[in-house]
């Protein structure tokens, strides 16, 4: 089950990339954004797609992914197990592999376009994706062979003179119905309910335009300019709407969904939000924090090389929040802030120790002085006043005060077939503080086995192989080098280099955390060591081996709110 889940996001982030348009064909897709409704709740487009095979080919999604012998087992017990809904998903699932032999094999058997934009968004309650279609009558006969593999089928059904199709599971909850048509060379799924209106089936069926809508609102351009975001794709998460289905009977299409979904009779712990205070506090809450946006851009796609960055952004309106969260970030090493780096793996986390605990203060001191009088609103503000962690970052503080920033960075290393130890090695270790010096004697005053390292003075380095046993028994050169703002750890030539480029650096409040890895080079390394121990290395892990992918991944704090910066190169 857990394989088939990974392959599953694996496929669907294949699915969520992005190519280049030309003017006319982003004019035509604008216009398909006339069927979306200005309301939604939840919004995510891809307007430039990528030669979807190619790519995932590259992270090891092709026909032959479905012969891993792990993979086979749990898709035989999910088939003996699953009901009808499940059985056309996992058909769905397997058929979708099947097809990725080449991009015309791809077309001809899903009628999917290799390079396809798409869409996923809600009209009101009810999840909406939208695929563009190179033959909508393949598209239609794959889900016919889908709905005899699992003995799925649907009813014929039309209105306002457009045909669609219905599937009612018989396992599937009361009311619920899969929705699908082919129109403008699009294909459209929409999970739905019998007890909607016949407009909301049509505008979830991209068959009728709601008056308000993303292509006549300037919702997204106003995105794009606020937030400096990049146009390849392209979503959101809106509070706004979320706190008006929340607190209203009717202030958008979800709130009115809601009501009939609930038949008027919503639950207690819903009907508690729906007051004039709550309405007040959620909006007031909604234009402080008006949610989520995403953006992403393809930077290169050729010869079976592709490279992305997406960025994730909570922005705030709250200079309080932003001035206590950016006072939360610490110093991260340049070339690791989020990046794709050469090296194996590494890990960054940044943070300015002295200032953790006043940073800490002025966010919890606005949430929790936070004038509301929304009576569920008040009640999360009596128990975070009960729970208060300032005590703990204080002592967090005054035992590392000075810290700004730690580093791992593996660059390889090689283990010896007769013990399974390390017999070579390439990694650099950082710490960087205002004072590195004085932070470090401090800590080996508190550890005795650290006694005999005398501390460099800035520019100068030290072999400390000798204070490690380990170390010295593997015949690894461990060197301690100190700058102005850092102490680095290293062992190897890569990490020479590296410790080299950052005892320049200057101390930066730069971000919270990075993490990147390259998984050929990551994966072969736990490859040899599960071999080295005996067991069986699992076919998962081999694919990974064989992925050419490397990614970076970066949280921190810019002038808009809180930020997720990712990166992802692959190749073939």
């Amino acid at each position: 089950m857990r394989k088939t889940l990974i392959a599953a996001a694996v496929v669907a982030a294949g699915a969520a990339g992005y190519y280049f348009l030309s003017k006319q064909d982003s004019q035509a897709f604008h216009a398909e954004l006339a069927y979306v409704p200005a309301d939604t709740v939840l919004f995510s487009g891809q307007f430039k797609a990528l030669d979807m095979v190619s790519y995932l080919a590259t992270v090891g999604i092709t026909p032959d992914y479905l012969s891993g012998e792990d993979l086979q087992q749990g898709l035989a017990v999910l088939q003996q197990q699953a009901p009808a809904a499940g059985q056309f998903a996992l058909a769905l699932f397997e058929g979708f592999i099947n097809a990725l032999g080449s991009p015309e094999q791809f077309e001809r058997e899903t009628g999917i376009a290799n390079a396809s934009r798409s869409l996923f968004y809600l009209v009101g309650a009810a999840p909406v994706v939208r695929l563009e279609l190179a033959n909508e009558q393949a598209f239609l006969s794959f889900l016919d062979n889908l709905g005899q593999r699992s003995g799925l089928s649907y009813q014929d059904a039309s209105l306002n003179g457009h045909s669609f199709r219905r599937y009612r599971p018989d396992d599937a909850p009361e009311g619920f119905e899969l929705l699908v048509s082919t129109e403008r060379g699009w294909a459209t799924i929409a999970l739905h309910h019998h007890a909607l209106s016949d407009s909301h089936r049509l505008q979830s069926l991209a068959l009728e335009q709601p008056a308000k809508n993303l292509a006549n609102s300037g919702k997204l351009e106003n995105y794009v300019k606020q937030y400096q975001l990049k146009t390849d794709g392209l979503g959101f998460l809106s509070t706004e709407q979320l706190a008006l289905a929340l607190t209203t009977t009717d202030g958008n299409q979800l709130a009115r969904d809601l009501q009939l979904t609930f038949n008027g009779e919503m639950p207690e712990a819903l009907q508690s939000w729906q007051t004039p205070a709550c309405r007040t506090d959620m909006q007031m809450l909604a234009q402080t924090w008006p949610g989520m946006v995403m953006d992403s851009e393809l930077v290169t796609q050729a010869n079976g090389q592709f490279h992305i960055r997406s960025k994730m952004l909570l922005p705030t309106s709250s200079k309080v929040a932003l001035e206590g969260l950016q006072g939360l970030q610490g110093f991260i090493p340049a070339a690791l802030n989020g990046k794709v780096h050469s090296s194996m793996f590494y890990l960054a986390l940044g943070t300015e120790i002295s200032q953790l605990t006043p940073s800490v203060s002025k966010i919890w001191a606005g949430m929790t002085d936070l004038s509301v009088s929304c009576e569920p609103l008040v009640a999360v503000q009596e128990q975070m006043k009960a729970q208060n962690p300032l005590m703990m970052l204080a002592m967090a503080g005054m035992a590392a005060n000075g810290l700004q920033g730690f580093s791992v960075t593996i660059n390889g290393f090689s283990l010896d077939p007769a013990t399974g130890q390390p017999n070579q090695a390439d990694a650099l270790v950082t710490v960087s503080a205002d004072n590195p010096q004085t932070l470090a004697a401090n800590a080996i005053a508190m550890a005795p086995m650290l006694a005999g390292i005398q501390l460099p003075a800035a520019g100068e380095e030290i072999s400390v192989s000798e204070v490690f046993p380990p170390a010295a028994m593997l015949g690894l050169d461990l060197r301690l080098k100190a700058s102005a703002n850092h102490l680095m750890l290293y062992v190897g030539d890569k990490a020479k280099a590296q410790a080299t480029q950052l005892a320049s650096e200057k101390l930066t409040k730069n971000g919270i955390m990075a993490v990147g890895a390259d998984y050929k080079q990551f994966f072969s390394a736990l490859s040899d060591a599960a071999a080295m121990s005996g067991q069986p290395v699992p076919d998962e892990l081999k694919r990974m081996m064989d992925s050419n992918m490397q990614l970076g991944f970066g949280f921190g704090i810019e002038q808009h709110g809180i930020v997720f910066n990712t990166e992802l190169k692959t190749s073939r």
